[in-house]
């Protein structure tokens, strides 16, 4: 029986004792058993409301004495091996504070939640129920920095999880604010240790020391050797770990980075698609921080979701398998007609996505612009990319519009028919004409940070049928109303000196 194989067989035995003892007692907040296996039903929004009271009580508490670990903490984030020795490291972290004149760029992308805090790996792991210790320089009291044990951040409680049955606690993430040299935390349910600051904090340098916690995998690329990462896997005890570069940091469990015998080459090709992305937004690189990924058991909506973190569903109890496809990115090199590549590239490219020029109906199109181009530059072209970009859908789509006559709210509803009007702009102008496009874009932000000149949805429509006239040299306000995409009197007459353009047979015959 292999190791692993061991810790899971000890977890459910001690999962059917805590079960039997809850049965025996009066079932609680502090001793609910949550499993994939053991939902807890959207219906008892009693014991719904308990919890998050309670969770919110424990993560906030600073008595770590009394903190014990919670019963469903061993099925997810997942126990430590009892045999895990505690240690006391000195983690040396460098902060740097995001340059003036990327600020204001950055501040455009709302779904990359850009002013959270940068998140810094230690390569640590807090036991659940355990205090750690943390002793920082007296340089960092004061100045935004603070702990925080976990890194699925999702609270269960809000959006589309508040209105399913939950397949782990709601809210298991915990953050203190640095407040004194020493501090002593603990976390009913355990996690990753982070230091984390904001992104407009000053920049600084310090060594922090984590005591009480236990080593947990961590593969730094162009720092960490082959040999470091194997000694690195067959001594580990914690139940999650890390894998990162300047572009990319990737939260796996323990079961699937202990498959990864080769993190250099995953992280390699993760940097491409990051990268890939970010160059068509024309996001200057190296970025102020790495993006993040996070398997979870349960997120807060979605396959996947965008953010710092991007949340990933990893379920199989729920048939949603991610966690491998993370862990060995070659299997995104595929077309899979909407499947995981399609997936990872559209949120990623949330991420990219400027708020100025995402209008009325394109949250869920203009982060599509990513899909293609990834699929363009990495795998070679569309073939198998998604159905809704198949030749018989976009044709059927586009007829069946205008057949009904073109409207802007209709329009709205429909992401992939709105995609068609951003692909048939592609087609003709090129990839080099979106990325001229963004930087305009970052140019208006630079010159006006507050945003003004895409204030509203009809000023994003015109400023888009304006911008893309401009890099393009042809007037496409036509183009957009043809779609049914009112644009204003001002701007058609401030265009209408440039030649006009509109695909051949469109609307299609």
């Amino acid at each position: 029986m292999t190791t692993l194989m061991i810790r899971q067989s000890t977890i459910s035995c001690a999962l059917m004792l805590a079960a039997l003892t809850a049965g025996a007692q009066q079932l609680a907040p502090g001793n609910i058993l949550i499993t994939p296996e053991n939902r807890l039903s959207v219906k008892d929004k009693d014991m719904r409301n308990a919890i998050r009271d309670w969770s919110r009580e424990q993560l906030a508490s600073t008595n770590y004495a009394k903190i014990v670990a919670h019963p469903s903490a061993a099925v997810f984030p997942g126990s430590v091996d009892k045999s895990a020795a505690r240690v006391t490291e000195t983690v040396s972290i460098t902060h740097n504070r995001i340059s003036d004149a990327l600020a204001p760029v950055v501040a455009t992308l709302h779904y990359s939640q850009p002013w959270r805090n940068n998140m810094y790996s230690t390569g640590l792991y807090a036991v659940a129920g355990e205090y750690i210790e943390v002793t920082v320089p007296e340089s960092l009291i004061g100045k935004d920095v603070s702990i925080q044990i976990g890194a699925h951040s999702d609270n269960l409680t809000r959006w589309v999880a508040g209105g399913e049955d939950w397949r782990r606690m709601p809210d298991i993430v915990r953050v203190d604010t640095v407040r004194k040299k020493t501090t002593r935390i603990a976390s009913p349910f355990g996690g990753l240790i982070y230091i984390t600051a904001s992104p407009k904090s000053d920049s600084w340098t310090a060594d922090v020391k984590i005591a009480r916690a236990v080593k947990a995998p961590l593969f730094i690329a162009g720092k960490t050797t082959a040999e470091q990462w194997k000694q690195q896997l067959a001594a580990s005890k914690a139940p999650w770990g890390e894998l990162a570069t300047d572009k990319v940091i990737l939260t796996i469990p323990d079961s699937i980075l202990r498959q990864v015998n080769d993190p250099e080459n995953v992280l390699k090709l993760w940097d491409l698609i990051v990268g890939g992305e970010m160059e068509l937004a024309q996001i200057p690189q190296p970025y102020y921080r790495p993006q993040r990924m996070v398997i979870d058991e349960h997120i807060g909506g979605g396959f996947m979701h965008s953010g710092y973190p991007i949340m990933i569903h990893h379920s199989p109890s729920s048939r949603m398998l991610s966690a491998d496809v993370i862990a060995d990115p070659a299997k995104l090199m595929k077309g899979s007609k909407g499947g995981a590549n399609w997936g990872f590239f559209h949120e990623i490219g949330h991420n990219m996505q400027n708020n100025d020029w995402v209008f009325g109906g394109t949250t869920e199109v203009s982060c599509n612009f990513f899909s293609l181009y990834m699929f363009d530059r990495l795998l070679g072209g569309r073939d198998d990319a998604h159905t809704g970009v198949s030749n018989d859908e976009t044709q059927k789509a586009m007829k069946n519009y205008f057949a009904e006559g073109p409207a802007y709210q209709k329009w709205q509803q429909s992401p992939f028919l709105g995609l068609i009007m951003f692909r048939q702009l592609q087609e003709a102008f090129g990839w080099e004409t979106y990325k001229k496009f963004f930087r305009e874009y970052q140019a208006l932000a630079i010159a006006d940070p507050s945003g003004e000149y895409a204030r509203g949805d009809q000023k994003k429509r015109d400023l888009w049928a304006k911008t893309f006239s401009k890099v393009s040299g042809r007037n496409i306000a036509p183009f957009f109303e043809k779609w049914g995409i009112p644009i204003s009197d001002d701007v058609e007459k401030e265009l209408a000196s440039l030649p006009g353009w509109m695909p051949y047979n469109f609307p299609p015959q």
